[in-house]
């Protein structure tokens, strides 16, 4: 069995190695893993003495601790935590490294700052874990950008001391927003919570501003979105894909953006968007990122949602089916099927998203009532005979859990279909969709 080796920056090699000693593989600041590594690598650590009144005296041998562990994390979500609403983050989008590390299937080399491991898939992320941190940790230094490249643009840091509000010679405001993690290889996660939070878009109209970084160039593209959009869908996230030149969030919706130069000319100032920064309230939007979003840390698979925005939804939230208008969708986060549909009356369908048939089998959803009553789509084209085979030995005993109305793509037409499944009489009909 191969081993594979692999040289990390030394921040992220000194939070994978206290993050084996953690209680839980989430952080809600970077405080938690400071005091980790205090306790167990104090020979990564020690005190800055030029500055007695620094928040967190602690730092690394190699620069500022805070600040770098703020560029090693991935924002997970909002959590509330004895009454008090935080941010949580984890090394990676989910927690399989953690749960590496935690079992001994990666072993760290503290000399070299290399990591070891014999899976291939491990390899590959400690990899792309490696390339995200180069892309936070380039990308929080925007001064020294700014100070190399001329984009137009200039820190305000009159009021925004501590924040990257960048502002024109005509007074057009733009917050640069965080890149998060590569959700897959073409579709990039960015990191809503600092334009959300607070009341800095209430004083002044910012526009966000998302950096699009390349493997030779991690400020290749800059791209900016009309505030109005953002105040009023309020998304924690916002995913860029690469191949579709798109920005959408996880309720379906898509941001038309501009190039930098366009945004500058044709966006409003720091005065405009009045009335939707008057209603904007940060705590009411919290409270709604915490219940609908993170409640209970359900994840549906970035891929499965991506998939079925382009290839069924083709990037229009908004379909018939039958004589019922379906008007939202949102990422649900009740421990049951993905998404939840909402008709015009106002009535509500889930949707369970797989990228095959038999996925809905092997996860076990038919064995759970979360499941009672659910579609299903699948990214793999309609046919009966397969779905037949799948799901009859099941439905005598699980008939309430087992699919009836089944969602996928024409493989020729790339049309959307759907399909009504009497198992009663093991025949089926196809829906009118539009």
């Amino acid at each position: 069995m191969p081993t594979y080796e692999i040289q990390i920056p030394k921040i992220l090699y000194l939070a994978f190695f206290i993050s084996k000693y953690a209680k839980n593989a989430v952080y809600y600041n970077t405080n938690d893993l400071i005091e980790l590594a205090n306790d167990i690598k104090p020979d990564l650590v020690r005190t800055r003495k030029d500055k007695n009144d620094y928040k967190f005296l602690d730092d690394t041998n190699f620069g500022g601790l805070r600040g770098n562990f703020s560029t090693v994390l991935t924002l997970r979500g909002i959590a509330k935590v004895n009454n008090r609403y935080t941010p949580f983050y984890g090394i990676g989008k989910k927690d399989v490294l953690f749960n590496a590390f935690s079992k001994g299937n990666i072993i760290l080399d503290p000399h070299e700052y290399k990591a070891y491991t014999n899976q291939l898939s491990l390899y590959r992320l400690l990899l792309s874990e490696s390339f995200n941190f180069s892309i936070r940790e380039n990308q929080a230094h925007i001064k020294i950008f700014l100070k190399n490249n001329y984009i137009g643009l200039s820190r305000d840091e009159l009021n925004f001391p501590k924040v990257a509000v960048l502002k024109s010679h005509n007074n057009v405001y733009f917050l640069r927003i965080l890149f998060n993690t590569f959700i897959t290889q073409n579709v990039i996660e960015y990191n809503m919570y600092n334009y959300l939070s607070g009341t800095k878009i209430k004083s002044f109209n910012m526009h966000p501003m998302f950096v699009i970084p390349s493997k030779s160039n991690y400020w290749d593209t800059i791209y900016v979105i009309d505030s109005k959009l953002v105040l009023k869908n309020k998304p924690l996230f916002i995913y860029y894909d690469l191949l579709n030149d798109k920005f959408y969030d996880l309720k379906g919706n898509v941001y038309p953006h501009y190039n930098l130069e366009d945004g500058i000319n044709n966006l409003s100032d720091q005065s405009g968007n009045i009335s939707l920064r008057l209603s904007y309230d940060w705590q009411t939007v919290r409270d709604e990122l915490v219940s609908s979003q993170i409640k209970d840390s359900k994840d549906v698979e970035s891929d499965e949602f991506y998939l079925f925005l382009v290839n069924f939804l083709q990037w229009n939230k908004k379909f018939k089916i039958e004589s019922k208008n379906v008007v939202d969708l949102v990422v649900s986060s009740s421990g049951g099927a993905d998404v939840i549909l909402e008709f015009s009356g106002g009535t509500k369908q889930t949707l369970e998203l797989e990228h095959k048939w038999v996925n809905y089998i092997k996860h076990g959803h038919y064995k759970s009532l979360a499941w009672k009553g659910a579609w299903l789509f699948a990214d793999e084209p309609w046919d009966f005979e397969l779905i037949k085979n799948i799901f009859k030995p099941y439905i005598s005993q699980y008939i309430d859990c087992i699919p009836n109305i089944f969602l996928s793509c024409d493989p020729v037409s790339k049309k959307k279909e759907a399909h009504f499944v009497d198992w009663n009489s093991m025949t089926y009909k196809k829906l009118f969709i539009d």
